[in-house]
């Protein structure tokens, strides 16, 4: 079975990883730092779309994990980036449609696209993203949905682990490098806050059990399920590397969720998905990583 990767960046290089050895698998996009460790990686611009009519697509999965919009990224005009994004979008849904691809996984936020709330969130809940960032994956998901593909939207949590090149990505190893270093990590967020994170080991296997299944135009959050806060993640990377973290408060950004935990049931139900990395596990095999210096 052919998977075609679009995006090269952490989540991209680091599933395509996991999934290299049972599939055949390629990534194609542009220069990222990640291009010298995947020998599978093809220069390929997604959105020339000229270029991606004379390409092979025929009955591959696609996966996208191309990220055009940064977790932070602002617009005086939120409505004309969103559609100027949709555009892009809607011209590569047309390409992939007409040559073939059997089914085309998408990546959206189940960290931002639900907004905030208090209980485990089923993927029935309403959306009700409050950054540009979630206005733009629930933007796609419709455009998606719209476009005539076999389709599986996948809305992960906060993925964390594995062989990451770039620093400032993922509060997991910001954490872990700061307290490391003897830096000071910048808080944007209330410490309280509550967040979903999982392995990204996890991520592959929930992957993969999609991948095999005949799944077809459905939503699944995929995550693990349990709620976390910043303070417990704090305390348990303080508690592995035997030494405290210092904190700068810093004016708390208005667009962030404060509180969000996906209800997984569903992937656990159809395809039999199950986390099975802890968090306090999760956090050591990401220590080690880094004390190593990879």
């Amino acid at each position: 079975m052919k998977i075609i990767f679009l995006g090269l960046g952490y989540l991209g290089y680091n599933l395509s990883k996991a999934l290299n050895a049972k599939y055949d698998v390629e990534v194609w996009g542009i220069d990222s730092p990640y291009v010298k460790y995947t020998p599978w990686f093809k220069h390929v611009d997604v959105f020339d779309l000229a270029l991606m009519l004379n390409k092979d697509l025929k009955d591959a999965i696609v996966i996208d994990t191309v990220s055009l919009v940064g977790n932070r990224t602002k617009s005086d005009n939120e409505k004309r980036f969103i559609d100027d994004l949709v555009f892009k979008y809607q011209g590569l849904f047309d390409v992939l449609k007409a040559k073939g691809v059997k089914r085309y996984i998408y990546f959206s936020s189940g960290g931002t696209i639900y907004g905030d709330c208090d209980l485990a969130i089923s993927e029935k809940h309403i959306l009700n993203p409050k950054s540009l960032y979630g206005k733009s994956k629930k933007a796609l998901e419709e455009a998606l949905m719209d476009s005539g593909l076999d389709y599986v939207i996948l809305r992960p949590s906060n993925p964390y682990g594995g062989f990451q090149v770039t620093k400032g990505q993922g509060v997991i190893p910001i954490l872990i490098d700061k307290i490391l270093n003897d830096e000071a990590f910048d808080m944007y967020v209330d410490e309280n806050s509550v967040r979903d994170y999982f392995y990204i080991s996890d991520f592959a296997d929930g992957l993969d059990r999609i991948i095999q299944s005949d799944i077809n135009k459905e939503i699944f959050n995929i995550g693990s399920g349990v709620p976390t806060s910043l303070r417990t993640v704090i305390d348990l990377v303080e508690k592995d590397c035997q030494k405290s973290l210092t904190v700068n408060k810093l004016q708390i950004d208005d667009t962030a969720v404060k509180s969000v935990v996906l209800d997984i049931s569903k992937l656990k139900n159809m395809v039999g998905y199950e986390p099975k990395i802890s968090l306090q596990d999760g956090i050591r095999l990401e220590v080690e990583r880094l004390e190593r210096g990879i």
